[in-house]
């Protein structure tokens, strides 16, 4: 008895596996490199995304939403994101979990910030201070003021104290009050500002440009919030943002880090708010 050999089958069969295989290929060439942290920073980072995956289409570039600084380095040690934006360096006990790798790309303007619609665009240190004051209080156009309050450890709040001691004084006085408006983070601070009437907080001329808020930066004791006032030394406020990466980075993450300090990533953040170190 002859046996018949039924070549066309395992002929279809291999094509099958090799545009598996191609597949499988493909799937692992196109990694993600997943991002998050402070709402300062997020806004920026979203657009570098865009422009690196244009200049590296085989690299997915996740900006996901903000976790805050604390957060994002949280998370980049857990493991749930690759790359951590940071208004701070991390803390020893974060090191002490895992080797981290920092550096101080860029500052942005530290702002009190208002919704563009309110009609007020620069107080004195000393308006700004009777904003925080209990009661009904108003901004110079009548309007009722609402600020939105941070932790009292928070950057924020330290660095809106920095104003003058009445701003201090009036900051720490409100935080002992009932019924304010609180947020965690920058991106509840914007939100709650946004969406509240007569809402101010502290927030950065990065976010606000860079994902294009319906926010303005007051201009206060007549010092304007802008990047070139920042880097000439005439607006002296200032959050600083840090990429942060396990020490054990891939190479992928490594790419993106180096294409946001490169001139293109650099221009980018310049035109956004951003005061590139």
């Amino acid at each position: 008895m002859s046996i018949k050999k039924h070549t066309g089958f395992p002929r279809r069969l291999l094509l099958v596996f090799g545009f598996a295989l191609l597949l499988v290929q493909g799937a692992a060439a196109q990694s993600v490199v997943r991002i998050s942290g402070t709402g300062s920073g997020t806004g920026g980072m979203q657009l570098l995304a865009q422009a690196f995956m244009r200049a590296n289409p085989a690299v997915k570039a996740e900006v996901l939403p903000a976790l805050g600084s604390s957060g994002g380095i949280a998370s980049l040690i857990a493991g749930q994101i690759d790359l951590a934006v940071s208004n701070r360096l991390p803390k020893e006990n974060e090191l002490a979990r895992q080797p981290l790798l920092s550096v101080e790309y860029a500052r942005t303007p530290f702002v009190v910030a208002v919704h563009k619609d309110l009609g007020v665009t620069a107080l004195s240190s000393s308006q700004l201070a009777a904003l925080f004051a209990e009661g009904a209080a108003t901004f110079p156009n009548r309007k009722r003021s609402r600020p939105v309050m941070r932790l009292s450890d928070a950057t924020d709040t330290e660095l809106l104290k920095s104003f003058s001691p009445e701003v201090s004084h009036a900051v720490e006085a409100a935080a002992k009050r009932r019924g304010m408006l609180n947020a965690d983070t920058d991106s509840e601070t914007a939100d709650l500002i946004e969406r509240t009437a007569g809402a101010f907080g502290a927030s950065t001329l990065a976010l606000i440009e860079s994902e294009k808020r319906a926010l303005i930066a007051l201009s206060i004791d007549a010092k304007q919030a802008t990047v070139a006032n920042l880097i000439d030394g005439s607006y002296p406020y200032y959050k600083p943002l840090y990429l942060i990466v396990s020490a054990s980075a891939g190479q992928n993450t490594k790419m993106f880090a180096t294409f946001v300090q490169s001139e293109p990533g650099r221009a980018l953040l310049r035109a956004h708010g951003h005061a590139p170190r």
